[in-house]
């Protein structure tokens, strides 16, 4: 009976570099998922796009790390800004607020920020939902100006009350009596023109990968998995799927999973991908957030400004995150592109329609999962009796990183190896 990896993104993929053995199956005809890249070529040069930014935060994960060892990875220092006001401000906001020129904010902000760093002193909080951690982390004033509107622009949520706190959340927030470098001041990116697929190109080396694998159902009683209409048995099933498809083909699942898997929610997202003439708006910039509601988008990015080979000299390679507040649907989301185009325009991002090269917008059905952690733990906990794992961002249903999934990828395998290992000790099959 066989192992089986299901998707052969950089969680599965990691997965199966460190436990050494076990069946990848990828339902596309490439590897990557949502960390593959592209490249178009036009008559100024060639462009390479990833599905989104990917910048790899790896200091977090010394055992990813280690996996990556013969993989040329350069470090980059963060620089981020905040586009907020029509001015821009470094990134963390929290730490760069004195350069905006209303005196009074500031000491609005000031007094607020205080207050908080003196109360945490003192005493441990537990945040009762999203908009309360973000409340009484940054104080009311910085809450209305940025943290409220961007995060409801991300996640698609006008009420930020109705979103858990997440495992990853507090660890993005970074609070006014920690670094000014927070968790992601500097990331690592492959070397290259490759893009972030170089990572999974990487790790898929002498793997044994089915391209083309389309799971159809799974059978917990009788260990069987049909894939591309044949039947096979299997001893252990590694998913990264998102948990709800999981639990749909499942053919003799509990009732009750299933009624707890339609609980779970995620955000939309379109990622729009531009090759477009250089101008100076775009230099010495990572990433940018912004968090005014006149905007469709929430995050703009540069591929380019990473890695130089990712657009030819004298343009740039640039994403677009935008949020699900304004669309409800594939259609909807691709018909707000020229808006999109418009705004960027309006904050000099884009100086004439005429300067974009190339433009592709990705739309994908889930985004951001909003953390439901009682329902997952007991979708898990069942998954797990019956010899199924489900990790990754959505295998696990949490907001992650790629090192963090890539990180409980490792600690999976490590665990299993273990268990496997001392069944071998006592001659148990």
């Amino acid at each position: 009976m066989s192992m089986y990896i299901i998707g052969a993104g950089v969680t599965g993929l990691a997965f199966a570099s460190a436990l050494g053995r076990g069946k990848v199956l990828e339902s596309a005809p490439e590897l990557g998922g949502k960390a593959s890249s592209y490249h178009v070529h036009t008559a100024v040069g060639k462009f390479t796009f990833d599905i989104g930014g990917h910048w790899f935060h790896l200091q977090n994960a010394p055992k990813v790390m280690q996996l990556l060892d013969d993989l040329p990875l350069e470090k980059h220092v963060r620089q981020a800004f905040v586009y907020w006001d029509n001015k821009w401000f470094d990134f963390p906001i929290q730490q760069s607020y004195k350069a905006h020129p209303d005196h009074r904010l500031v000491d609005q902000i000031e007094y607020e920020l205080t207050a908080i760093t003196s109360e945490a002193a003192t005493k441990s909080r537990g945040y009762l939902n999203y908009s309360d951690m973000l409340l009484h982390s940054y104080g009311p004033t910085l809450f209305e100006c940025f943290f409220r509107d961007y995060n409801v622009k991300m996640f698609g949520v006008p009420n930020l009350s109705q979103i858990q706190i997440g495992q990853y959340e507090e660890v993005r927030n970074v609070r006014t009596n920690q670094s000014i470098e927070g968790y992601n001041h500097y990331f690592y990116y492959p070397r290259g023109e490759l893009g972030a697929s170089a990572i999974p190109l990487h790790l898929a080396q002498n793997k044994q990968i089915h391209f083309n694998s389309h799971v159809q159902s799974i059978n917990l009683h009788k260990q069987t998995i049909t894939i591309n209409n044949q039947a096979s048995p299997w001893k252990t099933i590694v998913s990264t799927m998102p948990l709800p498809k999981l639990i749909d083909m499942i053919t003799d699942v509990d009732r009750d999973i299933v009624y707890l898997s339609q609980q779970l929610q995620s955000s939309k997202g379109l990622i729009l991908n531009l090759g477009v003439k250089r101008n100076p708006m775009h230099v010495n910039k990572s990433w940018v957030y912004i968090p005014d509601l006149k905007y469709r988008f929430y995050r703009i990015g540069f591929y380019s400004n990473v890695e130089s080979k990712m657009a030819p000299e004298g343009y740039s390679s640039m994403y677009v995150e935008c949020s699900p507040l304004y669309f409800q649907n594939q259609k909807e989301a691709l018909n707000l592109v020229p808006h999109v185009i418009k705004d960027l325009m309006d904050i000099g991002m884009i100086e004439d329609e005429r300067d974009i090269i190339t433009l592709r917008p990705i739309y994908l059905e889930h985004n951001y999962c909003l953390p439901n952690s009682k329902v997952t733990a007991h979708i898990q906990s069942y998954l797990r009796r019956h010899g199924i794992y489900s990790i990754g961002r959505y295998g696990s249903w949490h907001w992650s990183s790629q090192h963090e999934d890539m990180q409980q990828a490792i600690t999976l395998a490590e665990e299993l190896d273990a268990v496997s290992n001392f069944r071998d000790m006592l001659g148990v099959r």
